[in-house]
C-alpha cells in the first residue's frame, strides 16, 4: 500500500503531541470529588481518545491510501488532420511538376489514401479560407471535393496564413494538427502568427510547394510581370518553415508528392509517439480510514445524552437530503438502463421522476419520447433544455431537426440542422440536411404544377356550369370504357407503382453553395445560452 499525498501524514506529529499534552494536563488537574459525581461523569479511555483517533484516521484518509492494480502505456488517438491548400496565383508556378497546385493536390490524395487512422478536413485558402469538406473518414468525399475545386474560380489574390489560422481556430476540438501546402505566400509577422497558433492550440506541419530557387508564374499573356514590366519570380518563403518549428510541428521539403505524403505521415506518427504516456491504475482505500474516523467521532460525541438529543434533528435533515440525492441518481441510472434495453415508456417515466430536473434527465426524457413516436412532446422537451456548451447545443439542435422532420416541418428541420452544423461539423447532421433539402425541393416541384393546373382551368375551362357538365361527361365515358375490362384500374395501379419506385431510387441531393455559406458563416460561441 502507498499514499498519493503522503505529505498530509506530517499532520499526525502535531496531533500526537497535542494528545499527549492534553492527557498530561488532565492527570495533573484531578481533584477529589464525591463518589456519586465520579460515577455519573466517568468516561472510559476509549471515549476520551475517540476525538483524537477520529482526527488521526481522517488525516490518513487525506493522504489517499492506494494499492497498484496495473501499469499501462497509452497513446493518443489519430484525431483530425486539417489539410489546407494554398490556391493563390503563385501556386501556378512550374518549379514543382506539373505545377505547385497540382503537386499539393497529388500529395493530399496520396496522404488520404495511405492513412486510415485519421479524420480529414479539407480547406482552400488565399486571403480568406473556405472549407471544402468537414472532418470525415470518407475518402471518396475528400476525393470528390478536391476534384471539384478549381483555383480559377477564386477571385481573391494573395496568401494570408493568419486568416487560415483564425479560421481553423474556430473549428471544434481542443488540439488541432494543421498541414499547410503552400509556397509561403506573402511576407507576414512570424511572432504574430505563432501567437495566433498557440492561442488556438494549433500545431503546424508545413509542406513546401515551391523550391528555393523559385520560378516564373504563367499568365494569359505569357508570364506574370510586375507594373514595371519585369518578370515576377516566386520563391519559397521561409516563414512557413519557421512557423512550423515555433508551433512544435515539422517542415517537409520533398520534390515528389509520394515522398511528401510519406514524410507527413512519419512526422505525425512521431508526434503521437511522443505524446504516449505511462499510466498506473490504482485502487482507492481512502474510504476505510474515513469510516473509522467517523466511527470514533460518533463514539466520542454521542455518548452524552444531551448532545445526542441535539444531533438527532440534524441527522434527520441530512438523511432526507441524502435520500433525495440517492433517489435522483437511482432514477437517472434506471432510466438510462431501460432506454438501452428498449423499454422507452418506462425509461421516460424514470427520467420524469428526477426532480429538480437535470440536463441528463431532460435529454433522456426527450430521447425516450422520440423513440416512442411522440415527436411533438420530444421537441418541446429538447427546446426546454438550456446550456452554454456548444457540443450540447449542437446535439439539441440536431434532435430538434429530427423531430421537425418526423412531423413534416422540413423548413424548420433545415434551420435546426444548419444551426447544429454551425456549432460542430457533425456528419449525421450534414446527411440529414441533404435529405431535408431534397424533400423540400420535391415538395416544391409538386406544388408548382398543381398551381399551374388551377390557373389553366380558370382561364380555359369556361363557366363553372360548363366545367361541371364536361366533368360529368368525362366520368361517364370513363365508366363505360372501364366496365368489364379493368383497364382503367390497372393503369392507375401501374402508375402508382412506378411513382413509388422512382421515389425510392432518387439520388441524394448535394449541398448547394448557399447552404455552405449558411454553415460557414456560423462557428461562433454565443454569449447567451439560448
Amino acid at each position: 500500500m502507498s499514499f498519493l499525498h503522503p505529505f498530509f501524514l506530517w499532520l499526525l506529529l502535531p496531533l500526537g503531541l497535542f494528545t499527549w499534552l492534553r492527557f498530561r494536563q488532565e492527570r495533573r488537574n484531578s481533584l477529589p470529588l464525591h463518589p456519586r459525581v465520579i460515577l455519573e461523569n466517568r468516561r472510559t479511555l476509549l471515549v476520551r481518545l475517540a476525538p483524537f483517533l477520529a482526527l488521526g484516521w481522517m488525516v490518513v484518509a487525506l493522504a489517499r491510501p492506494v494499492t497498484k492494480e496495473a501499469i499501462t502505456i497509452t497513446a493518443p488517438t489519430g484525431g483530425t488532420l486539417c489539410l489546407a491548400i494554398d490556391a493563390s496565383r503563385s501556386m501556378m508556378a512550374t518549379d514543382r511538376k506539373p505545377n505547385r497546385f497540382a503537386f499539393a493536390k497529388a500529395a493530399t490524395l496520396n496522404l488520404v489514401n495511405r492513412d486510415s487512422r485519421h479524420k480529414y478536413a479539407l480547406i482552400a485558402f488565399t486571403t480568406n479560407a473556405l472549407i471544402l469538406s468537414p472532418p470525415t473518414e470518407d475518402k471518396a468525399l475528400i476525393h470528390a471535393a478536391l476534384e471539384a475545386f478549381r483555383p480559377d474560380y477564386i477571385l481573391t489574390h494573395g496568401t494570408s496564413i493568419e486568416a487560415l489560422l483564425r479560421y481553423v481556430g474556430r473549428l471544434g476540438g481542443e488540439n488541432k494538427d494543421l498541414v499547410i501546402f503552400s509556397d509561403g505566400g506573402d511576407e507576414e509577422d512570424l511572432a504574430k502568427l505563432a501567437e495566433v497558433a498557440r492561442k488556438n492550440h494549433i500545431r503546424i506541419f508545413g509542406v513546401a510547394c515551391g523550391s528555393r530557387r523559385g520560378s516564373t508564374i504563367p499568365s494569359e499573356s505569357g508570364w506574370l510581370r510586375d507594373k514595371n514590366g519585369r518578370l515576377v519570380v516566386s520563391t519559397q518563403n521561409p516563414i512557413l518553415e519557421n512557423l512550423a518549428e515555433a508551433t512544435g510541428g515539422a517542415f517537409i521539403d520533398e520534390s515528389t508528392p509520394d515522398a511528401a505524403a510519406d514524410a507527413i505521415l512519419e512526422q505525425v506518427d512521431d508526434q503521437l509517439k511522443r505524446q504516449s504516456a505511462r499510466r498506473t491504475a490504482y485502487r482507492e482505500w481512502f474510504w476505510l480510514p474515513l469510516l473509522l474516523g467517523i466511527g470514533f467521532f460518533l463514539a466520542g460525541t454521542l455518548s452524552t445524552a444531551g448532545l445526542m438529543r441535539r444531533l438527532w434533528p440534524l441527522l434527520a435533515l441530512l438523511g432526507i437530503h441524502a435520500q433525495a440525492g440517492l433517489l435522483d441518481y437511482y432514477h437517472l441510472s434506471k432510466g438510462i438502463e431501460l432506454y438501452h434495453k428498449g423499454a422507452y415508456e418506462k425509461a421516460a417515466k424514470a427520467f420524469a421522476k428526477v426532480d429538480p430536473p437535470l440536463l441528463e434527465s431532460r435529454y433522456g426524457l426527450g430521447a425516450s419520447l422520440y423513440k416512442m413516436g411522440a415527436y411533438k412532446k420530444a421537441g418541446r422537451v429538447f427546446a426546454s433544455i438550456k446550456s452554454s456548451d456548444p457540443a450540447v447545443k449542437a446535439a439539441i439542435f440536431y434532435n430538434l431537426g429530427n423531430c421537425a422532420v418526423k412531423i413534416g416541418r422540413f423548413k424548420s428541420a433545415r434551420d435546426y440542422y444548419v444551426k447544429a452544423l454551425q456549432l460542430t461539423l457533425d456528419p449525421d447532421a450534414k446527411a440529414n440536411l441533404q435529405k431535408v433539402l431534397f424533400l423540400l425541393e420535391k415538395r416544391r416541384s409538386k406544388v408548382q404544377p398543381k398551381a399551374n393546373r388551377h390557373v389553366k382551368a380558370a382561364t380555359d375551362g369556361g363557366s363553372s356550369a360548363e366545367r361541371k357538365e364536361k366533368g360529368a361527361k368525362k366520368s361517364d365515358s370513363q365508366h363505360r370504357m372501364g366496365q368489364g375490362s379493368g383497364a382503367q384500374s390497372a393503369t392507375k395501379s401501374m402508375r402508382i407503382g412506378i411513382q413509388k419506385g422512382a421515389s425510392q431510387t432518387t439520388p441524394r441531393h448535394p449541398l448547394s453553395s448557399k447552404v455552405y455559406e449558411m454553415i460557414n458563416k456560423g462557428y461562433v460561441h454565443e454569449e447567451r445560452p439560448w
